[in-house]
């Protein structure tokens, strides 16, 4: 895959992160907006709020870019850090697709249940609970 399908690969995961997350703003700030109206419920902090889905326009579509860049990226990853164990592996793995593909589905299988391990030996939820109520 050349840089310029990369590229538009990449634009393409933004642009769709973008777009679900302008549509799930768009609502959630139209219900907020209805229960304001209705008088259900009353927001002291309005700009925070709006602060929120701005922050989620840039913080999201920049993890998706930088995801959807490694993981075009995992045909030069992979067998660089699988030849730092054998040269041979890291040789069959740069000419054959199904073997990154494999390799790349246990390490990315891996490292999502070492994060999630990790947030739960951490106990983070509760640290976080415990924080905000404390900040407020």
């Amino acid at each position: 895959m050349n840089s310029y399908s990369r590229l538009l690969v990449v634009i393409y995961a933004v642009l769709l992160v973008m777009y679900f997350e302008l549509s799930n703003g768009v609502l959630r700030f139209s219900m907020l907006d209805t229960s304001i109206r209705t008088r259900e419920v009353y927001v002291m902090n309005v700009k925070k709020i709006i602060g929120k889905y701005h922050r989620s326009l840039v913080i999201n579509p920049l993890i998706a870019g930088s995801l959807a860049m490694l993981v075009l990226s995992v045909n030069t990853i992979l067998p660089a850090f699988i030849s730092l164990f054998s040269e041979q592996a890291a040789t069959r793995m740069e000419e054959s697709v199904e073997l990154i593909s494999v390799y790349g589905v246990a390490l990315g299988t891996l490292f999502v249940f070492i994060i999630v391990g990790g947030l739960f030996i951490l106990d983070l939820p509760t640290h976080l609970q415990s924080w905000r109520e404390n900040k407020d």
